[in-house]
């Protein structure tokens, strides 16, 4: 049991401070994401010839059901990052969202380079 414990760091302000930072920056990245996808999703409706109904649909609910996703994920984020702070592990964990949030991104922009 003790051992457990000692393992565990005692954070502190910056370390807070730190965690909340990384987890707004992601947040927002997030959310920048959120419509980077939204528009490569139009533009691959747009390039397989979806009827404009189907276009709208997609274009409408897509963008709500990705805020949903956006809403419950921010909050999974911030337990994750704070978590991660208590085991030091923040870093590496806010590294990892970064990597996966930018490789998304990545694909974005190819798909929309593609078929835009």
């Amino acid at each position: 049991m003790r051992d457990n414990i000692s393992r565990k760091v005692q954070p502190t302000l910056p370390l807070y401070l730190a965690c909340y930072a990384l987890w707004l920056g992601l947040a927002v990245l997030a959310l920048w994401l959120i419509f980077q996808i939204q528009a490569a999703m139009f533009d691959l409706a747009i390039a397989f010839r979806f009827n404009p109904w189907q276009v709208r649909a997609l274009d409408q609910f897509g963008i709500v059901t990705m805020g949903l996703i956006w809403l419950v994920c921010i909050f999974i984020l911030e337990h994750w990052l704070r978590q991660g702070m208590l085991k030091q592990r923040l870093w590496r964990r806010a590294a990892l969202v970064l990597v996966v949030e930018v490789v998304v991104l990545g694909l974005c922009y190819a798909v929309q380079a593609l078929f835009g």
